[in-house]
């Protein structure tokens, strides 16, 4: 049996006394001591922060790549930047209609688009993306997965919450799926409005992952509860 993965966060689920779960091949937290019930709580009242970090995040360069992404996604990532809307929820399809998997872009900086991908099919994605490749020219694509970290911060207070630790940018519009990139406490952070918790204050970070520890640490101390996957699933499934 192969070891676990860890995300960058992981001793501090450790510290936390989190229960943690094989999630994907990943040793990720299922709940805290506080219990599911008050991490889901937490996230319709005030703040709840989860580890989104073993998702896969594919990036896309070049003058290539939005062709490559019209090709082989099958939503309209040309509609990315338009009028601050910079993500869209998409599917990698198969040759004959059927789904390789489910999937998020964002489009954070001009022709720099970052695909997220579920876990459980990173290198099944990567393999399938690259195969359709070798027909495009001038786009450059790379696994960031280990090189970001990723954070969801959802619920009420959010907003809130990180214009406490906002050096300069300005968040994203009140409007899901619109993205901006700031600096919180001397960190560059990309900001989109996406989340699955059925908030309507709902943000995920992107950040370099040597920042991460140190943003996760600033965002409880703010105020945020830390959050596993057991209220995730009870958000995703309240939520509908």
């Amino acid at each position: 049996m192969s070891e676990l993965q860890r995300t960058v966060f992981y001793d501090r689920h450790k510290a936390l006394g989190a229960k943690m779960v094989d999630f994907a091949g990943w040793d990720m937290p299922v709940q805290y001591p506080t219990g599911i019930v008050q991490e889901h709580l937490s996230t319709r009242c005030g703040a709840g922060l989860f580890d989104v970090s073993h998702m896969g995040r594919f990036a896309f360069r070049g003058k290539g790549a939005l062709p490559f992404l019209q090709h082989v996604l099958t939503n309209n990532a040309e509609a990315l930047g338009v009028d601050d809307i910079g993500a869209q929820y998409t599917i990698i399809p198969t040759a004959t209609g059927g789904a390789v998997d489910d999937a998020y872009l964002y489009l954070f900086a001009e022709q720099e688009y970052l695909l997220v991908v579920n876990a459980s099919n990173r290198q099944k994605d990567w393999q399938h993306l690259a195969s359709l490749k070798k027909e495009f020219k001038d786009v450059e694509m790379t696994d960031r997965t280990e090189e970001l970290a990723m954070l969801a911060l959802q619920g009420p207070t959010t907003r809130q919450l990180i214009e406490s630790l906002m050096d300069s940018g300005r968040l994203p519009e009140p409007v899901r799926n619109a993205v901006e990139t700031v600096t919180l406490s001397d960190m560059e952070v990309n900001i989109a409005r996406t989340g699955y918790t059925g908030e309507p204050l709902c943000f995920e970070l992107l950040m370099n992952r040597e920042d991460g520890p140190d943003l996760w640490e600033q965002i409880l101390r703010a105020g945020a509860l830390p959050s596993g996957l057991g209220a995730r699933d009870t958000l995703r499934l309240e939520a509908g």
